[in-house]
Parts: structure tokens; C-alpha cells; sequence
């Protein structure tokens, strides 16, 4: 089955009118693997978003278009915990047991807060 981030790169693809081995070899990786992403059979490498937008000059609304299909497509998000302190890991963990119960008021503030720029 498609993935929504799959339809998304398929779509791309047709639109520069470009074959699965050119964007194959433009991310790096097998025409196998890309279609394997592309179906929903295989995970979506970290920084493709940046690195897709980057490469097929995406403007604002395919890049946020894009985000949001990365996002439908995984259902599971890997957070490497090797650099950060208990502190931090403390942190991540309750949000991370509490996100589901958050409300879109908390969660747009919460979002603010995390997004300003540090001064």
C-alpha cells in the first residue's frame, strides 16, 4: 500500500518527469529501497524532508505538504538518547506519556515555547 509520503515523492517524480532510478539515485540509495519507501515497506531515512525539499527546490506549501506526509507515514519517531542529560531524558519521557492527553491549546503553547527563537 502507497504511503501518503510515498504518494507525495511518486507525484513529485511525475511532475519533474522523473523515473524512481533517477530519484533513486539522486537520494543515494537503490531504485528497491526507494519504491520500498514509496509503498510504505520500508522506513523513511531521517532528513529526507530536508533533503528532498533541498533537491526539487520545494516551495513553503510542498515542504509543509511534504512534512505532513512524513508524519502520516511514520508511525513511530526514533529520539536518540546517547547526548542528552537525565534531566532532558526525564523530560522526554513524561511528554512523551502525557502528549496524548494534551490539548490543542497546551499543545500550541508548548509549541511556541519550544520555537522561539533564544535570545
Amino acid at each position: 500500500m502507497v504511503s501518503a509520503f510515498g504518494k507525495f515523492l511518486r507525484n513529485l517524480r511525475m511532475d519533474v518527469g522523473e523515473l524512481l532510478l533517477n530519484m533513486a539515485e539522486k537520494l543515494d540509495v537503490t531504485p528497491a529501497f526507494l519504491s520500498g519507501v514509496e509503498n510504505g515497506k520500508k522506513k523513511i531515512p531521517s532528513g529526507w524532508v530536508d533533503r528532498i525539499s533541498a533537491l526539487y527546490h520545494l516551495n513553503e506549501k510542498q515542504r509543509a505538504d511534504l512534512q505532513d506526509a512524513f508524519f502520516e507515514s511514520n508511525k513511530a519517531v526514533e529520539i536518540g538518547l546517547d547526548n542528552l542529560q537525565a534531566k532532558q531524558k526525564n523530560l522526554l519521557f513524561s511528554f512523551a506519556r502525557k502528549l496524548e492527553s494534551i490539548s490543542e491549546e497546551d499543545a500550541e503553547y508548548i509549541s511556541r515555547i519550544l520555537n522561539k527563537e533564544n535570545k
